[in-house]
C-alpha cells in the first residue's frame, strides 16, 4: 500500500506541475501597468490622469532627457496626438506642436512597466523630414532618420 500512496503522490505532483505550466502558457506574457493606455491618446485621462501625468512615465522621461526645454515640450505640448500603440514590446506615444506637427514633434517608447524609456524629439523649422534626436539610456543621444514615429 505504501508504494501505491507514493505513486499517487508523484502522479498528483506531476499533474500539478503540468497544470501550472498550462496556466502560464495560457496567460501569456505579463502585462505592465501602462498597457491600459494602448489605443488611448496621451491627452486622454484614465482615473483623472493623462498618460504623461503617470508617475512612471514622468520618471522615465526625466531619467533619459537632460534638457529642460525638451522635457517641457513633451510634457506641455499643445497640439494633436496619436493613439498609443504597442511596438517592439514598448508603448509608443506621440504628440506635436499645434499647427506645426511636421516640424516639431515627440515620441516616447516606454516599457509597459514604466521602468525604461527612449524619448524622441524633432524640431527643424526648415524641413519636416529629419533627423530626429533620441534620448536613450545611459545619458546618450542618437540621431535617427525622420520625424519621431507615431506607429
Amino acid at each position: 500500500m505504501e508504494g501505491n500512496a507514493a505513486d499517487y503522490a508523484a502522479a498528483n505532483a506531476a499533474a500539478n506541475v503540468i497544470t501550472a505550466a498550462d496556466n502560464v502558457a495560457i496567460a501569456g506574457p505579463a502585462r505592465g501597468a501602462l498597457d491600459v493606455w494602448t489605443g488611448k491618446h496621451p491627452s486622454e485621462k484614465i482615473d483623472g490622469v493623462t498618460f504623461l501625468g503617470q508617475p512612471s512615465v514622468k520618471a522615465a522621461v526625466i531619467a533619459v532627457v537632460p534638457s529642460g526645454k525638451v522635457r517641457d515640450f513633451v510634457f506641455g505640448y499643445n497640439g494633436p496626438d496619436a493613439p498609443i500603440v504597442k511596438k517592439d514590446g514598448r508603448l509608443l506615444a506621440w504628440g506635436c506642436e499645434a499647427h506645426n506637427c511636421g516640424y516639431h514633434n515627440w515620441s516616447i517608447a516606454i516599457t509597459p512597466d514604466g521602468s525604461s524609456a527612449e524619448v524622441c524629439f524633432y524640431q527643424d523649422e526648415a524641413k519636416a523630414d529629419g533627423p530626429s534626436t533620441w534620448y536613450v539610456a545611459g545619458g546618450k543621444t542618437e540621431q535617427r532618420p525622420g520625424n519621431c514615429p507615431s506607429q
